[in-house]
């Protein structure tokens, strides 16, 4: 069921890429999602499922967090001497898992300021760049608020701390 549930999802999002639905793109839909799943098939279902609330809290933050990063960086390059004061930060994952990891990484390269540098073979430790880390506590306060509520978009727990405070977090802990 769950490889009928993907190749339609496939298929949509094939037909979505052409702008056209007919009988020939929906066959070469068919055709190609069949394909991608025989050859990159699916893992085991994990523990972590979706959850439409989280994942909405998820993206309200990463959207707050988007603008509040984006004019930090935007006032750091307007200055006539940026305040750059880069590192890494290491952040063990309290509920590892490659889901986790995935949607961790995709957000924190999203973020203007932050990239994913490096993890762990076994998905339990993230190694962050940061372009300006002025306080390392901000910064990893961050990422323990976006792992939380990472975890609960896909049906973990819900968030447990409150998320840390904007001004303080601008460019650092902007994942």
């Amino acid at each position: 069921m769950r490889r009928v549930a993907w190749t339609a999802a496939l298929v949509v999002l094939w037909l979505l890429a052409w702008g056209d639905v007919s009988v020939a793109n929906v066959v070469s839909g068919i055709v190609v999602s069949s394909a991608v799943l025989v050859f990159f098939p699916l893992g085991p279902p994990g523990d972590l499922r979706f959850h439409p609330v989280g994942a909405a809290r998820l993206v309200g933050y990463v959207a707050v967090q988007l603008v509040v990063s984006n004019v930090a960086m935007v006032r750091q390059i307007v200055r006539p001497r940026p305040a750059f004061a880069p590192g890494v930060i290491a952040h063990h994952l309290q509920q590892p898992s490659e889901g986790v990891l995935t949607a961790m990484t995709s957000v924190i390269s999203l973020s203007p300021g932050t990239m994913t540098v490096d993890t762990t073979p076994d998905a339990s430790t993230i190694y962050v760049h940061f372009l300006v880390l002025d306080d390392i506590e901000v910064a990893r306060q961050g990422l323990r608020h976006l792992e939380e509520l990472v975890v609960h978009a896909l049906g973990g727990p819900p968030p447990a701390t409150d998320p840390p405070p904007a001004a303080a977090s601008a460019p650092k802990a902007a994942p």
